[in-house]
């Protein structure tokens, strides 16, 4: 699994971070305005892709190994309200 997180700047720019291929020190930037996501948001952002890419291997394993029902979550959609 690879988490991906949508990113929505203030600039009105939508774009993707990725766990797999993103590092924990470089904040994703947003390509169209460039502005750069604080350290202390991204930390925690990370966290929680890092918690479901966790998540997800479990229950590949308990799958495999306890014959539990595979039941992945490949997205988790939140809704926030405008200004």
């Amino acid at each position: 699994m690879n988490p991906k997180a949508t990113i929505s700047c203030s600039c009105g720019c939508m774009f993707q971070a990725a766990f797999q291929n993103g590092s924990l020190d470089t904040p994703p930037q947003c390509p169209q305005c460039k502005a750069i996501m604080d350290k202390t948001s991204w930390k925690s952002l990370w966290d929680s892709m890092a918690s479901l890419a966790d998540f997800n291997y479990h229950i590949l394993k308990w799958n495999s190994e306890r014959n539990e029902p595979r039941m992945l979550v490949p997205a988790i959609t939140v809704s926030t309200l405008g200004d």
